[in-house]
């Protein structure tokens, strides 16, 4: 995918040297130019991007992501009636009653069983 954003880029190029080049090109906007940068083979190379054409490769994998068909309803259902994880209850206490492990704030249940 990257080999084709940039017209530059050979087909034949590796990717870590691929990555390499991109990282330079980024970092090299921040360099100044300097008359030793400028001679011999340290010569700055003007690269000319078609933006037109990069959008518009840009684009249509834009207008390609989108659903091919439409959901049903039954896989509508089903997401929405899937089974909901439960929550831990983390607040328990022992009932002073009968020492049964019972809710905080609720009525024991082995207690109230008993008096009904």
């Amino acid at each position: 995918m990257a080999l084709r954003l940039l017209p530059f880029a050979p087909a034949n190029m590796s990717r870590p040297l691929l990555s390499e080049s991109l990282q330079f090109l980024r970092l090299s906007r921040f360099l100044p130019i300097t008359p030793i940068a400028t001679s011999g083979f340290l010569q700055p190379v003007s690269i000319s991007l078609n933006l037109p054409s990069l959008l518009s490769d840009l684009w249509d994998s834009v207008l390609r992501a989108v659903p091919k068909k439409k959901t049903s309803h039954m896989k509508k259902r089903h997401r929405q009636m899937a089974g909901k994880a439960l929550k831990d209850v983390k607040s328990l206490n022992k009932c002073p009653g009968c020492g049964q492990i019972k809710r905080a704030h609720l009525l024991c249940p082995n207690c109230v069983k008993g008096r009904i």
